[in-house]
């Protein structure tokens, strides 16, 4: 992190973000942000949704500062001084790897961001920037992304699962997002798999996530496979049956999902089926295997997310044109 931006939080001061900035009717471009408990992605999108200066920072530049909520506002800060060329982005979308409270405010069960749980984030930051902010579970912005890129339809039900360090999945329902009574919908990672009971970031113990997420992988590398790096496990490994399971693992949550919604389509990305020589095939296989007869195994959609690092800032976008009055094509 730059020095500039340690003193303002070490400082507390709250910088006047729009000044000498032009708010007018040619700055239609959203801040779109994905941030995960590695990276934390930004990038600004205008309304044909191209992406322009995209920057990659460390998660740990922010999270690891004593203030985390100012410590983010100053980097976006920074970040729209660097790259707005005079003309402040009409709002703030950022996706979080964190459970979110249904008036999408609050961030809870932040275990992969540490410091902002209970932490109304969408007023820590307005008050910090002085332009609108919204947010949302990451997973709903990847979603929001693969529903555009892959013109899937806007009527039914569509289901995302995104393997990563965690396990993050959402659900649109009519081309809106369903989130619940209490915004915490689409938890599906949470289900227990009544075998060993590790511990979970939620508090429960058994969580099917411990066994099929980037944080499971790295356990089993390091039991059954300490001298491949974990980038080669699958090309060295793939048919051994301790990764077998792992990927049968993957597909209980999204068959108890595909047996509840009964989806248009379904679909699957995140780091972990983005590796090298992950078979997908057999995941497919795993999914239609345990997917109820006929149907819906019979006519299910499944489709794998493209890989980018602009995903979730272009999710993110998507939703904040829809939440000013722009339908995305």
């Amino acid at each position: 992190m730059e020095d500039g931006i340690r003193d303002r939080i070490k400082d507390g001061i709250k910088d006047e973000a729009v000044s000498g900035l032009d708010l007018g009717a040619g700055a239609r471009r959203i801040l779109g942000m994905d941030i995960g408990g590695t990276n934390l992605r930004m990038g600004l999108v205008d309304e044909t949704l191209i992406v322009s200066a995209l920057e990659v920072i460390p998660a740990r530049q922010v999270y690891e500062a004593d203030d985390t909520p100012q410590a983010l506002g100053a980097v976006i800060l920074d970040y729209i001084r660097r790259n707005s060329n005079g003309r402040v982005p009409v709002m703030v979308a950022a996706g979080f790897p964190s459970v979110v409270d249904r008036h999408r405010r609050r961030l809870y069960s932040s275990t992969n961001f540490p410091g902002l749980d209970g932490v109304d984030i969408v007023e820590a930051l307005e008050d910090r920037l002085g332009i609108p902010v919204i947010i949302d579970h990451d997973a709903y912005y990847l979603l929001a992304n693969d529903i555009w890129q892959l013109k899937l339809p806007s009527e039914g039900a569509v289901a995302g699962f995104y393997f990563g360090t965690g396990m993050g999945n959402a659900i649109y329902i009519n081309g809106r997002p369903f989130i619940g009574k209490n915004g915490t919908a689409a938890e599906v990672g949470h289900i227990q798999m009544g075998l060993e009971q590790r511990p979970c970031s939620c508090g429960n113990k058994g969580c099917v996530e411990m066994y099929c997420c980037g944080k499971a992988l790295e356990q089993l590398q390091k039991a059954h496979f300490p001298h491949t790096g974990i980038g080669d496990l699958f090309t060295q490994w793939g048919h051994t049956q301790v990764l077998d399971e792992f990927v049968q693992a993957m597909s209980i949550p999204v068959v108890a999902e595909i047996n509840i919604l009964d989806p248009e389509a379904v679909v699957i990305g995140g780091g972990i089926v983005q590796m090298k020589s992950f078979p997908r095939e057999k995941l497919v296989r795993c999914i239609l295997e345990h997917t109820r007869k006929p149907y819906p195994a019979e006519n299910l959609q499944i489709y794998f997310s493209q890989p980018s690092p602009a995903n979730g800032i272009v999710g993110a976008a998507i939703a904040g044109f829809k939440k000013i009055g722009m339908e995305m094509g």
